[in-house]
């Protein structure tokens, strides 16, 4: 097994004037709740110096990557980080780090393949962050749905977390370099029948959009038009995604059947 219990990776396009206060944050709450974890900057190409300003530390990797937009980088950083369970968030931490031993324990504990904020649930705090965001976040959701009935409004949230296993089959199979790079992750999850856990998220801090809305809009909309059109040609297909969900289901079946063997028995 990695001994590398968590990786979290940022993905960062000319991040410089906040990076390494975040990065710090990031090392000190391992360090705070004991956890043996890596932070993994993902650099979209910045050009404002970003991968030089990542403050050096035994636990943080920086990629320096073509510029090729946040699925890209997330693509890169999810395949590239080592650890047994593996998430991502904004290179601004907007939801902040106190969600992220919640989202451990779930996996852990209750057999959930991702553990996604959601900011449509009750308990969510979320003031809109711009007209550009916002407009793209509901695009994206509004695809979505046409693309899959999947009860899951909110794609965009940054906050996500996934099994080590399956966060690295889903990553590799994903194709989309932009936004929409949230989207083909939950298709994939939702296609192969993995477990999805779905929290609530408080909005910490708003750091400033990359987003432009009219580009970023039409591109992600091509994206998602490309994503069920890339899984009937058969370019998502994957036997370790199959592979998981049979195991799982399986010992999910066991331990039903020890279980109600106990109850008879007690």
């Amino acid at each position: 097994m990695s001994e590398i219990e968590f990786s979290l990776v940022l993905p960062a396009y000319n991040s410089a004037r906040y990076i390494a206060k975040n990065v710090t944050r990031v090392v000190d709450f391992f360090e705070r709740i004991g956890l043996e974890a890596e932070l993994v900057v993902a650099d979209d190409g910045s050009t404002d110096g970003t991968a030089d300003a990542v403050p050096v530390s035994a636990n943080v990797r920086v990629l320096r990557l073509p510029h090729r937009g946040k699925g890209g980088a997330l693509r890169s950083g999810m395949v590239a980080a080592r650890g047994e369970i593996r998430g991502f968030t904004d290179s601004d931490l907007p939801y902040g780090l106190d969600l992220l031993p919640l989202a451990i324990r779930w996996i852990r504990e209750r057999r959930y393949h991702a553990v996604i904020g959601d900011r449509t649930l009750p308990g969510s705090e979320y003031e809109s962050a711009g007209a550009e965001r916002t407009a793209l976040s509901g695009l994206a959701s509004f695809v979505f749905r046409t693309l899959v009935t999947g009860g899951i409004y909110d794609t965009q949230c940054g906050f996500k977390v996934f099994r080590g296993d399956a966060a690295a089959e889903v990553f590799r199979l994903a194709r989309v370099d932009g936004f929409a790079i949230d989207v083909e992750v939950i298709y994939l999850l939702l296609k192969y029948r993995l477990d999805i856990k779905r929290i609530p998220v408080q909005l910490v801090d708003n750091g400033p959009s990359t987003v432009r809305v009219l580009r970023d809009s039409v591109r992600a909309g091509r994206d998602v038009a490309s994503i069920r059109m890339n899984w009937a040609s058969g370019r998502y297909r994957s036997r370790n995604l199959e592979g998981i969900f049979r195991d799982d289901s399986r010992a999910d079946l066991e331990d039903l059947a020890i279980h109600r063997s106990a109850s008879r028995n007690g």
